[in-house]
């Protein structure tokens, strides 16, 4: 009965409609949709439902409320940084599958007066489900575009860009272990013991610094007990990844906007590069040339290694930084 009422090729066009707009929800909406329900959007509701409550609860209740909504206001991506990463594919796929399926079986009907129309369809919506199935297994195991909510707001854009603090001052780390570091308290005290108000927070969450401290703004004095900040680690390698960072930045004089983005310009971090071996790694290593001078490598032989491979300039991958044990043992 249907395929009396609406001509065959009217439902195909039909079908690549939905299709185009499953691609269109693809590339836009479901972007900022994943990275955002791990952040302000919850915050909002969470903001919302507080407010809610605040009605009947005390004069306390009710700040805490306010403390709420306030943080969802300045807890958000920066529009910039919005986007990035393989986002939500779950509802185009189902559409461009069920889109298959429907011009698939409507093909194959002998009654059918379009099949090549219907065809066309199946094969579009199959390389469409292809696509997204190649995005999400190469996406499998990496966390390009997280930006977690942390415990503690802390804009990088307020410290860096507006302050000038440099990155070493605060991951100190970086430049003598494998792992950057996560800055002590302590460090963060040695501004904030004079520095109580924040520009765009205000006190709330200088205040989680001195709770977490157990120390006391007014009397100077740390005459509570303290707990460490759970903060959440945004960049995240796979465990049988070996990456230091004292020989990038020590040996290699790689910047940490190279890996990390222009975390300078984030109120909220979000992990920028997606961290692949093929096409971030290893790509950097047959590019980037070795600094000669380095005492750690007096003892190679460089003009003969030039001599012998034919070649100018002296890459990391040409000593070693291509083998797979070099990462992975």
């Amino acid at each position: 009965m249907l395929l009396e009422i609406i001509p065959v090729k009217r439902i195909g066009l039909i079908m690549l409609l939905f299709l185009s707009v499953s691609a269109f929800a693809s590339g836009n909406q479901t972007h900022q949709m994943a990275v955002q329900l791990t952040g302000s959007t919850i915050y909002q509701t969470v903001a919302t439902a507080a407010g809610a409550q605040a009605k009947a609860q005390d004069a306390k209740s009710s700040e805490k409320a306010v403390a709420s909504a306030s943080h969802a206001d300045y807890d958000k991506i920066d529009p910039e940084f919005k986007g990035i990463g393989p986002g939500n594919n779950t509802l185009p796929f189902i559409i461009a599958l069920v889109v298959f399926i429907l011009a698939t079986v409507m093909g194959r009907r002998k009654k059918c007066k379009a099949p090549k129309v219907m065809m066309l369809v199946a094969l579009l919506s199959l390389g469409y489900i292809a696509k997204i199935t190649y995005v999400e297994a190469r996406a499998l195991g990496r966390q390009h575009g997280y930006a977690p909510v942390q415990p503690i707001w802390f804009s990088h854009k307020v410290h860096v860009t507006q302050n000038g603090i440099d990155c070493e001052y605060c991951h100190v780390d970086a430049r003598t272990s494998r792992h950057a570091g996560i800055p002590s308290l302590n460090v963060c005290m040695n501004c904030h013991s004079q520095v109580k108000e924040g520009t765009i927070s205000g006190k709330q969450e200088i205040a989680k610094i001195y709770e977490h401290l157990g120390y006391n703004p007014q009397t100077m004095q740390y005459d509570k007990p303290g707990k460490p900040i759970e903060w959440v680690k945004v960049h995240n390698l796979p465990d049988h990844v070996y990456f230091n960072h004292a020989q990038h930045v020590q040996a290699g004089k790689v910047e940490c906007q190279e890996c990390h983005g222009p975390v300078e310009k984030m109120n909220r971090v979000v992990e920028y590069k997606e961290l692949a071996m093929g096409d971030f790694c290893l790509d950097c290593h047959r590019k980037r040339g070795i600094d000669t001078s380095n005492p750690y490598y007096k003892h190679y032989k460089f003009k003969e290694l030039k001599e012998k491979q034919g070649i100018d300039k002296i890459t990391v991958d040409k000593i070693g930084g291509a083998d797979c044990s070099s990462c992975h043992y």
